[in-house]
């Protein structure tokens, strides 16, 4: 098991734990951790909507607590790497790469609106990096650890996305991405 949270029951100080509301008492299981790498290969397709090329992928992470347990990320923390998977980037162009995790509920917010624009929160998305692919910075690297509890609760199903994703990529290369990360 990867790492397990609760359901229904209060914060504990930073903690990953797993907990049930059987009865009246209150059980909690953890904490628990697990380390991830994973890698892809992305040069997108045209972005109409902006410039350049853009693409993702999506990889589900099951997470499989106990009947009546939900799982519950708190604390995330690694390492997101990006360079081309061969060549140069040319000067002048660039490629931007990030990389996030998310539940499966529904892009977009019902919380957050940003009035007279055409941008979007999302309430299921709890940790996400970006950074910049070009000529001068052709292997960024970003370290992150973030607190999640906020937003680690993941749905009924125990699912995980794990999202890397390129943007305004005009370099015209294909973009090798790793995102190694500890799970609590």
């Amino acid at each position: 098991m990867l790492a397990l949270a609760w359901l229904a029951a209060p914060q504990l100080n930073g903690q990953t734990s797993v907990s049930s509301n059987a009865g009246s008492s209150l059980t909690t299981l953890g904490p628990y951790s697990a380390t991830s790498n994973f890698s892809v290969d992305l040069t997108g397709v045209p972005d109409t909507a902006a410039w350049g090329s853009a693409g993702s992928v999506q990889i589900p992470i099951q997470f499989n607590a106990p009947a009546g347990y939900r799982t519950r990320i708190l604390r995330v923390y690694g390492d997101f790497i990006a360079w081309p998977k061969t060549g140069v980037v040319p000067d002048g162009t660039s490629a931007e790469v990030g990389w996030g995790l998310k539940t499966t509920a529904p892009d977009g917010s019902s919380r957050v609106t940003y009035p007279g624009s055409t941008a979007s929160a999302y309430d299921n998305s709890f940790a996400w990096i970006q950074n910049v692919v070009t000529s001068q910075n052709s292997s960024p690297r970003a370290t992150f650890d973030f607190a999640v509890a906020a937003g680690g609760l993941l749905g009924t199903d125990g699912i995980m996305i794990c999202q890397p994703f390129v943007a305004l990529n005009t370099s015209g290369l294909v973009i090798h991405m790793e995102s190694t990360f500890t799970i609590v």
